[in-house]
């Protein structure tokens, strides 16, 4: 058998995938390398019969898997569609509803206050509220002492620590708890009502106090208060 010829061939196979990775070997690649062996064999000592029957059975298993690989990725597909339709119809009935979801980020008006909603695991001795502006300068700082396991919230004057009005937009939140020397876990929360829903990209997000969360951190939904 002409092996150089073989390498040939089989290079010349592997240069028409492309983009397709060098480690994946297509239907099309192997039926390439299945002829080359065949047509570069020894006349005088041919490929075996047993040998032969058993390529064209690894052939047979290779373009079952390919067929059962693209069933897959179209089955994923039309899921993938279904899941965004659903996704899609229930952030629309949100529009309304009173919602509470995870979210550290709140919008400061040009008047007035703005609350901050956080809930602890376990009790606290202190609690520090850190308030941050767009650029991630810390802005105010707030103690509170002694809180338990639960939902609390503190309302924001819109001051600063210098007691100095801050500008209209959005403030990330930071909530630190702790237990003496041990920290306790905490989650920031925002409670509103959804008034829009906007399709990106990027997923569905909801208009929550003027700050848009995605989907998928709404935690509940109801049509009062919490």
């Amino acid at each position: 058998m002409d092996v150089n010829s073989i390498t040939s061939q089989a290079s010349g196979a592997f240069a028409q995938q492309g983009q397709t990775k060098k480690s994946q070997l297509g239907q099309q690649e192997f039926l390439h390398l299945l002829v080359a062996q065949m047509r570069n064999q020894d006349p005088i000592n041919p490929m075996d019969g047993a040998e032969f029957a058993s390529q064209l059975a690894q052939f047979n298993s290779v373009e079952q898997l390919i067929s059962v690989n693209n069933g897959l990725k179209t089955l994923q597909s039309s899921q993938d569609m279904m899941s965004a339709s659903l996704t899609n119809s229930m952030a629309a009935s949100l529009t309304g509803k009173q919602v509470k979801a995870l979210s550290n980020q709140v919008h400061l008006g040009a008047e007035g206050n703005t609350d901050i909603q956080f809930e602890l695991n376990n009790s606290a001795d202190s609690v520090e509220i850190i308030i941050r502006d767009a650029s991630g300068s810390e802005i105010r700082r707030e103690m509170m002492n002694g809180l338990s396991t639960g939902d609390h919230d503190w309302t924001w004057d819109g001051l600063n620590n210098a007691g100095d009005r801050m500008g209209e937009g959005e403030y990330t939140i930071e909530v630190k708890a702790a237990n003496g020397d041990n920290p306790v876990g905490s989650l920031v929360f925002i409670e509103g009502i959804a008034d829009r829903v906007r399709y990106t990209s990027e997923g569905v997000f909801l208009s929550v106090n003027d700050v848009e969360i995605p989907i998928g951190d709404v935690e509940e939904v109801g049509t009062g208060i919490f």
